[in-house]
């Protein structure tokens, strides 16, 4: 399909024509497809989803130096071109797709929980399902506020790398998470695959946002803490250039600035661990006591990024358990940063005050997971893990946070199986189809109609427990409830469209055998090369 291919390559000069020796390093060109010796054609099959990955090909491919991004000043500035771009491009394309998936499972399941039942109760109504309910708002809140924060940040000119690194692994990572809360939520309707499937084709491809753009397991274990302990420190980054400028005066400055800010984050920590928080300076208003504990949690992170870097030297990169919990504390700070920023940015919405709370109370409790592992896995030098066994004591007894209560969960849950402003504004910016009898209109018609029936299937549940009526179902007693003047004309006909709509809506998809071969993927129609 590509007209123009951007490629990384390594230029190599053996007889030094350029006068900058052999190997000039990785290096950014541009490579018309048209070109003689460029073999494209092929596609891989990520997952059976339509998402384009072709393999390239090529042989005895001749370039000039002028389709070189750059010209001859961009050879071997390779390494800095992909990932000023990458900074750039994964702040924005799988964070603001998991956040807009994220989006669409929350209509979608608050209002299939409203229409499915079991037992004659609606099955949002159980605690079972109020749990991944509740994850997938309070969750689907945050991820939101984090989408609209980076991107913000790319916006106003900034290529964030670190930022963006966290942005696509933690926003991946919960759309995995949430996608399979919502299959448990849908139950056989998220496994039937067919045109009233809206989950499974976001589950099938979960793996894919994981692994492209740079794989998770390798951004949270080596670059998100690896490269953010050096680029986002006050003086390490400039440390390690002074010694590469052997500017040794430059480095003495910032070598002392480093003791200085070691003493200082040391006694902040210890007294913010002590006061719970409560000697930090933060606003007033509804938020003030996250600040106080992300204050704390900041404090007691970078005296603990210190001392690694200095007791660990070079060997911390290899640390890879140990710095990919490093990253998770670095992570749930940010997501809740941004939290923050949009609850304040946004007025402070009542309504939105237990999706506020639940994302940054799991926040909080992300952050002293983090802790623990830490102190749980981090042996100092000499004094081996005692000091780590001591704090890791008193870390769990001075908690930074624990995850939401119940019935904090149970209101948010609740909430979104409401229709209103609450619901449409957490899922602002999804399509809901109008055409009669699509998946998406056939169920949101039935959800209304769930809600407009509400009081009318309670006068038969009432008729029923004063033995007016048979022990029976109120949905199987319309005609009945119709006869003894309990219901009215209207009523009984809105509660039959109701019925209706709610038997078609649970329905899964079937298919005749010839029909269901070609739903099936044949991994067998080519040999592969």
């Amino acid at each position: 399909m590509a007209t123009l291919i951007g490629l990384a390559v390594r230029i190599k000069d053996p007889e030094n024509i350029l006068g900058r020796g052999e190997d000039l390093g990785i290096t950014c060109v541009l490579c018309p497809s048209s070109t003689p010796g460029v073999v494209l054609g092929r596609r891989h099959n990520p997952m059976g989803i339509p998402f384009f990955n072709c393999p390239t090909s090529d042989k005895d491919v001749v370039l000039s130096v002028e389709q070189v991004i750059g010209g001859a000043e961009g050879i071997g500035r390779g390494w800095q071109m992909l990932m000023e771009c990458l900074a750039a491009g994964r702040s924005i394309s799988l964070p603001s797709q998991s956040a807009g998936g994220v989006k669409g499972l929350m209509r979608v399941v608050s209002a299939y929980s409203v229409v499915r039942r079991q037992f004659g109760v609606a099955i949002g109504q159980f605690e079972g399902i109020e749990e991944p309910m509740a994850r997938i708002v309070g969750l689907g809140y945050l991820m939101e506020a984090v989408r609209i924060y980076t991107a913000g940040a790319v916006d106003s000119g900034l290529k964030p790398a670190v930022v963006s690194a966290i942005a696509k692994f933690t926003q991946t990572e919960l759309a995995r998470k949430l996608v399979n809360d919502a299959m448990d939520i849908m139950g056989g309707a998220g496994i039937s695959r067919g045109p009233r499937n809206r989950v499974a084709n976001g589950y099938i491809g979960a793996p894919i946002a994981i692994t492209v753009e740079g794989a998770n397991i390798l951004t949270r274990s080596m670059i998100i803490f690896g490269q953010g302990a050096i680029r986002c420190h006050p003086f390490a980054y400039k440390e390690v250039k002074a010694l590469m400028a052997k500017d040794y005066a430059a480095f003495d400055a910032a070598f002392w600035g480093h003791v200085g800010h070691v003493i200082r984050n040391g006694f902040r920590a210890i007294l913010l661990s002590l006061s719970r928080g409560y000697l930090a300076s933060v606003p007033a208003g509804p938020g003030s006591n996250y600040c106080r504990k992300l204050a704390w949690a900041s404090a007691t992170f970078a005296i603990w990024a210190d001392i690694a870097m200095g007791t660990l030297g070079g060997t911390l990169k290899l640390r890879e358990k140990l710095t990919g919990r490093y990253a998770d504390i670095l992570s749930w700070m940010y997501l809740a940063s941004a939290t923050l920023k949009r609850f304040e940015a946004e007025g402070r919405k009542p309504e939105d005050r237990d999706a506020f709370d639940w994302a940054m109370q799991y926040c909080l409790a992300r952050i002293q997971e983090g802790f623990d592992g830490i102190f749980a896995n981090f042996k100092l030098p000499v004094v081996g893990g005692l000091v780590c066994k001591v704090l890791g004591i008193w870390s769990r007894v001075n908690q930074i946070g624990r995850d939401p209560e119940d019935r904090l969960g149970h209101r948010l849950a609740q909430a979104i199986q409401k229709p209103g402003s609450f619901r449409d504004r957490l899922t602002d910016g999804i399509v809901v189809s109008s055409i009669p009898g699509d998946a998406s209109d056939r169920l949101e018609e039935a959800f209304r109609l769930a809600h407009e029936s509400e009081k009318i299937l309670g006068k038969i549940a009432a008729a029923v427990k004063r033995k007016a009526l048979p022990k029976k179902r109120a949905p199987h007693l319309v005609k009945e409830a119709l006869a003894a003047n309990i219901i009215t004309q209207d009523e009984a006909k809105l509660l039959e469209r109701t019925i209706k709509s709610h038997e078609e809506v649970i329905q899964v998809d079937s298919f005749a055998l010839d029909e269901f071969r070609s739903t099936l993927l044949d991994m067998k129609a080519a040999p592969a090369k």
